[in-house]
């Protein structure tokens, strides 16, 4: 018997069609685990970089989870960054937009990352490959996004000109 989650998973994926040009194939969601060796190095690198936001992003999604879980007010969104192979050797950053969630299986829309360029792709992921997650209500407040706004005071902080 087919689920109320799965059935909308289905009938998301069917409105979709076939993976869109822009996103090439279908996209891997990496896990520490799962990340080919050639992605390794880079991966090594930004989980380095970035240690002290994911940490946080992490300890607190639990809670997130269960906010999530309880049911979300209308118009509110459940995002969550992962990472997805870009080449033999490098991985990008990026938004899913949470369908459903049974046990530690996410089941998502990836996002495009520039307007218009493709269509949402459903996809299913396990909760290990999270990186990031943000509460997005409909009035515009955000709640999480550690990575996103670490990254944005670093950008930030980068372009001060030095005195």
């Amino acid at each position: 018997m087919k689920t109320p989650f799965a059935l909308g998973l289905l009938l998301a994926a069917s409105f979709l069609g076939p993976v869109d040009s822009a996103w090439g194939q279908a996209p891997v969601v990496l896990t520490t685990a799962t990340a080919p060796a050639g992605v390794r190095p880079a991966l090594a690198r930004d989980e380095s970089a970035l240690a002290d936001p994911v940490r946080e992003a992490l300890r607190t999604l639990p809670q997130a989870k269960k906010k999530f879980l309880a049911g979300l007010p209308s118009g509110d969104q459940f995002l969550l960054s992962v990472r997805v192979v870009a080449t033999d050797t490098s991985f990008r950053q990026v938004s899913a937009r949470v369908l459903g969630w049974q046990g530690t299986t996410v089941q998502a829309l990836l996002l495009p990352e520039v307007a218009d360029s493709a269509e949402p792709l459903p996809v299913s992921f396990p909760e290990t490959a999270v990186v990031d997650w943000t509460l997005l209500r409909a009035s515009g407040r955000e709640e999480g996004n550690y990575v996103g706004r670490y990254t944005d005071t670093a950008r930030q902080m980068e372009s001060l000109p030095l005195r």
